[in-house]
């Protein structure tokens, strides 16, 4: 990919990630990942003031601060409540997942005074920050939902909409706000971190989450907006913002499940940054492009600045991939080419006898070409690992929630069949992928997919609302009725007049399993 591919601009290696040692003689033997390549990163400027205004911050800031429901289109709004509906149903499904009920209990708990906002699951509330956390956390329990931003000519990974969603109505419940209000400061939200990601890009080999670095200062627009602030105070809550930033991806690598709370502290800590603001703390003057502001010490430069401010106010950009597969999207291109060939060749599993997964050599350099390991986290282990992807599409015609389970994990017939699988470089030059299935009668199935997943292209209503219905059947402890009228109330969001009550519904429909 040439630097002048616009796609180039922070494309960022992909979503991928760890594995499961079950018996792995074969993963082993794998060919070892060729080196990262050097970033390429611009000079470092020498530290120095900010520009006295705030310069491109200072726009921002303003625009921030005064944004209003009007500005957004028929078309905006009716991504947003897309985007909204698909977080939502997440958050439903997300009572199944590793670890959440005691994260979220934790946070509850630790507001004794009763709290503000709800705590999904629990039943109880807690402040406005420590919500949020825990609520984008549970968002993002499976790594279902909504992502990938597109800004103008630009697409990048993103993993932005839990903490977005999860922030503004974590706001607009305490403060009884309407439903205009709300999808405007989500909006806003959305629109900051996309254009964010886009002018930069985002590369793992950098080291960097991109979750808290492109969505804290998200949070805190979006707090600065529902909390009414002036926009030189807003620049302030930026700034600030910005030097609560922290979060690699080395936790992926390592098979670790703190990924999850990047989501939750990017909310609070983008919360908190606003209520500093308030009441008279300041940040940095220019957070965006100081010297030693957000784009030169967290990523190479910001290579396309015109993409922060075009359109401001007009164009309301947010994350566009409504994935059909809880995994991480890195292994979207492998599941999408398994089920394929399954699908056209009435594939018998037990008819397998090898497998092999060719793509580009850096995708060998990523975290989903490691080994499969039992811990410490075997939902993070299992997520983020290709051949176990692969494998479960071929075994089961599917991936979903319930194949995260350690028995799902655990059957001799997956573990089998993921040693059995190998991964391997396509020839220079070529892209995609190309999943050859050799059967034990000597045949060999091919399947080629040279772009992007099907999906990317965009999904239907109805598709986004058939994944919702499958969220709450997961779940299984939604009434059919709840789950109807909060897809009624998000379709019509802007007409609620209390969003408290929208989230007592929610929090209604969300109760962790016994």
């Amino acid at each position: 990919m040439s630097a002048s591919d616009p796609l180039a601009v922070g494309r960022r290696s992909v979503l991928a990630g760890a594995a499961l040692a079950i018996p792995a003689a074969s993963l082993a033997a794998a060919s070892a990942p060729p080196p990262a390549p050097a970033t390429t990163r611009a000079p470092r400027q020498r530290p120095a003031p900010s520009v006295a205004d705030g310069g491109l911050s200072g726009l921002i800031a303003n625009h921030v601060a005064t944004a209003t429901f009007a500005q957004l289109d028929a078309g905006a709004l009716e991504r947003a409540k897309l985007r909204l509906l698909d977080v939502i149903g997440c958050t439903i499904g997300g009572v199944r997942g590793e670890g959440q009920a005691a994260v979220s209990g934790m946070l509850a708990s630790a507001s004794a005074s009763g709290g503000e906002a709800s705590v999904f699951g629990t039943g109880r509330k807690a402040s406005v920050a420590d919500a949020a956390m825990a609520n984008a956390m549970l968002a993002r329990a499976f790594d279902f939902e909504v992502m990938t931003v597109k800004v103008r000519d630009v697409i990048s990974p993103s993993h932005n909409a839990p903490t977005t969603v999860m922030t503004a109505l974590a706001l607009a419940e305490a403060a009884h706000s309407d439903g205009r209000k709300f999808i405007t400061t989500m909006a806003i939200g959305d629109d900051f971190s996309a254009r964010s990601i886009a002018a930069s890009g985002l590369d793992f080999n950098d080291g960097w989450d991109g979750v808290p670095l492109h969505v804290t200062m998200a949070a805190a627009a979006i707090a600065a907006n529902a909390r009414g602030l002036s926009p030189e105070k807003t620049r302030q809550a930026l700034g600030i913002a910005a030097d609560q930033i922290g979060g690699t991806v080395q936790n992926v690598w390592d098979g670790a499940n703190s990924w999850k709370i990047l989501q939750g502290t990017a909310a609070r800590n983008g919360i908190v940054a606003a209520h500093f603001a308030e009441i008279g703390w300041s940040g940095m003057t220019d957070p965006l492009l100081s010297p030693c502001g957000f784009y030169a010490q967290f990523t190479a430069g910001c290579a396309r600045p015109d993409l922060l401010t075009g359109g401001l106010g007009q164009e309301w950009n947010g994350e566009i991939y409504f994935k059909p597969w809880p995994s991480c999207a890195a292994n979207h291109p492998a599941i999408e080419s398994a089920l394929t060939l399954r699908a056209r060749e009435k594939l018998d599993p037990q008819a397998i006898d090898s497998v092999t997964i060719q793509v580009e050599p850096r995708i060998l350099g990523l975290f989903i070409a490691k080994p499969l390991l039992p811990g410490p986290s075997l939902h993070s282990q299992a997520n983020f690992n290709l051949r176990f992807a692969c494998s479960v599409a071929l075994l089961r015609g599917d991936l979903r929630q319930e194949d995260y389970a350690p028995s799902a994990i655990a059957d001799p017939a997956l573990t089998s069949l993921i040693e059995r699988t190998t991964l391997a470089a396509l020839p220079a030059g070529e892209k995609g992928i190309v999943l050859t299935v050799r059967r034990r009668d000597g045949t060999v199935l091919t399947e080629t997919l040279r772009g992007r997943p099907r999906h990317y292209a965009g999904s239907t209503a109805q598709e986004v609302e058939a994944k919702f219905h499958q969220q709450v059947a997961f779940a299984g402890n939604v009434p059919e009725s709840v789950a109807n009228e909060l897809r009624q109330r998000i379709g019509a969001i802007e007409k609620e007049t209390d969003m408290a009550s929208f989230a007592a519904l929610l929090a209604n429909a969300t109760r962790f399993p016994a």
